[in-house]
């Protein structure tokens, strides 16, 4: 799973600070920024935001940071800085980013196909399959048979989806594969990586650390309360049932934020 902050900035002198007590917003924008401000705010009182942070660089300059709300929905504390928060499927940006990465060292071909890198993929209709075929969406394994807790397990998500069928002819149509593309992408990038470390590792060691960004797939165990609980907006959790509920609260275990998994970010 993966968990972000945003960057500490340190802004130019035409940068100024202020305060919303209303809902503890606060930090710094750059003169001319003021409309994310506004807009930030807005998301508090108009749509119920609990807790959130954003930050924006323009031409290589930091020109917002803010961060407001509450850690948590009992309120008991600020959401700051040191706050780390899931984001779900924004890290498929980052797993492209490590198979773009590949491509640029020569290890992956986008017009290949899987199975050049990934032997045991090429069954049960994937044998067409191509790497670009996984990056944009058109491998036809949009989702899999695997119950939620063996999305702990990449070596037992690996197996599962050598052996699922697609659901249209890969490269033919395109579906949103928003559970399985971390792992058919990030799969390939394991695959030819010669240090053989896990995906969240290779984004540590090749992308996170480089960059200076602190994101985590696999979160260390010793900076797990730092982990802003996911809570429903107002209005949804109203209308949940006891087995939605339930389903909002696996994205709050820690075994889950702790395990080397890309699913839903």
């Amino acid at each position: 799973m993966v968990y972000s902050t945003w960057f500490l900035l340190c802004f130019l002198s035409t940068a100024f600070c202020y305060n919303e007590s209303d809902h503890n917003i606060h930090g710094t924008n750059a003169y001319g920024w003021e409309f994310v401000r506004d807009l930030f705010r807005e998301n508090f009182v108009q749509q119920q935001e609990l807790g959130a942070a954003v930050a924006v660089y323009h031409h290589g300059r930091p020109v917002v940071d803010l961060k407001g709300g509450w850690f948590d929905e009992a309120k008991t504390k600020l959401y700051d800085d040191n706050s780390l928060q899931l984001v779900f499927s924004t890290t498929k940006g980052l797993v492209a980013v490590a198979v773009a990465l590949c491509v640029q060292r020569g290890l992956l071909d986008y017009s290949a196909l899987v199975t050049k890198y990934w032997p045991e993929y090429g069954q049960n209709g994937n044998e067409n399959t191509t790497v670009a075929d996984i990056l944009s969406h058109r491998a036809g394994l949009p989702y899999t048979s695997s119950p939620i807790d063996q999305f702990r397990n990449w070596t037992a998500m690996i197996h599962t989806l050598e052996q699922e069928q697609p659901l249209w002819h890969p490269g033919i149509a395109h579906g949103y594969h928003a559970v399985t593309y971390g792992w058919l992408a990030g799969e390939l990038v394991r695959r030819v990586d010669s240090k053989k470390r896990s995906f969240g590792q290779f984004i540590k060691d090749e992308i996170a650390t480089p960059l200076q960004i602190e994101f985590y797939i696999g979160l260390p165990s010793n900076i797990q309360y730092h982990v802003s609980p996911v809570v429903p907006h107002p209005d949804v959790k109203n209308t949940l049932n006891e087995t939605m509920k339930d389903f909002f609260q696996i994205w709050n275990d820690p075994h889950i934020h702790q395990a080397d998994n890309t699913s839903s970010h």
